[in-house]
């Protein structure tokens, strides 16, 4: 049973899936394979320039051997071109890293892996702009570098749980449990988990030593000891060509060394249809509220609307229209580097195209 709202029978997802890695080795007992994707995209966004960069290009090696007839070890090793938002530069970098065994007793992985909130996700299809009203991502960017992962795929249900290590506070504190099932052609799940940053960043301050000597004026960064609870419930229908998905998030951000706290409220609405056997339009609805002790409330309203097209198995293009009013908290675009923090928008659009060449 899979567990992401995007492994549903959608033909176009099925077919870029169907792309195959490069194997550099296969024997009777595992096989080592070299995988990746190179991305393209030009954004416009109200008020800038268009920019043209390599979204979130990566490749990496996937290995799987036997132990037993019923156990087998895997590793993951993956790496992204990681740019600025200028393009002016580009590096690589480490986005997982792990080891892990699967049995009949379910899959468990150590390393830097994705958080299971972000495998679970929500009712988002989108490949730019949604994902705004999913309030797991705020403190982690959905991402953990000491993280033990847990999945078990049962018959009629499924679960996934981690903890991630803090390592005497030099990673976050870590706690997540979802659980999920299908009924005829309704995929379900629910659960949440408990976030915490000790030495989170909220600003930075200018210091000067003594008044006498400006030339030694320098930029302290603000820290705070923030916490983020949250859980959800998803609720995806297919019919025919079409899937409608509904999420509802709830998150507290609160700072521990003080009675100051957030509580959010996302709401999630959205659905593809498969307009041909290699294509897909989608579009979604997503509300923010965030209200806090002391504060005006704040909301926040993304639409987005747009339709990928699948050239074959290992060339895909998209594009994609978003419009986006108030504010929104940070949040983690699904699979990506890409992590936004707070917005403030007036009544904005944007506009993307995008292209993904898959081994």
């Amino acid at each position: 049973m899979k567990k992401t709202l995007l492994a549903v029978a959608i033909p176009t997802l099925l077919l870029a899936n169907s792309a195959m890695a490069a194997e550099i080795i296969k024997t009777e007992d595992g096989t080592v394979d070299f995988y990746g994707q190179l991305r393209t995209e030009v954004k416009k966004l109200e008020d800038k320039d268009v920019t043209l960069n390599a979204g979130s290009s990566r490749t990496g090696v996937d290995a799987r051997y036997k132990l037993t007839d019923t156990t087998d070890v895997f590793g993951k090793v993956e790496f992204g071109l990681n740019y600025k938002a200028d393009g002016s530069d580009y590096s690589m970098n480490n986005r997982l890293h792990y080891i892990g065994v699967d049995s009949e007793f379910g899959k468990i992985s150590f390393g830097r892996q994705w958080t299971v909130s972000d495998d679970v996700y929500g009712a988002d299809y989108s490949y730019f702009f949604g994902g705004t009203a999913l309030r797991y991502s705020t403190l982690s960017g959905a991402r953990h570098d000491s993280l033990i992962k847990y999945n078990f795929d049962g018959e009629d249900f499924w679960v996934a749980a981690n903890y991630g290590l803090s390592e005497d506070d030099s990673n976050q504190e870590l706690a997540e449990l979802y659980i999920g099932t299908s009924v005829g052609s309704f995929n379900l799940h629910a659960g949440g988990g408990q976030n915490r940053d000790k030495s989170h960043k909220i600003g930075t301050e200018t210091v000067t030593p003594e008044a006498s000597l400006p030339e030694f004026t320098q930029e302290k960064t603000i820290t705070a000891d923030i916490e983020n609870i949250y859980f959800e419930g998803t609720v995806e229908y297919t019919v025919g060509a079409a899937l409608i998905g509904f999420t509802y998030y709830n998150a507290e951000l609160s700072d521990k060394n003080s009675n100051l706290s957030i509580d959010e409220n996302g709401y999630s609405l959205a659905g593809t249809y498969s307009w041909a056997d290699n294509a897909t339009a989608y579009a979604g609805y997503e509300y923010t509220e965030q209200s806090a002790d002391g504060v005006e409330d704040q909301d926040g309203t993304l639409v987005y609307v747009g339709s990928d097209y699948n050239v074959n198995s290992w060339f895909r293009v998209y594009a994609e229209y978003g419009y986006g009013d108030g504010t929104t908290l940070g949040y983690s675009n699904k699979g990506s580097d890409s992590f936004i923090g707070t917005t403030e928008v007036d009544s904005e659009s944007s506009f993307a195209l995008g292209a993904r060449v898959y081994w």
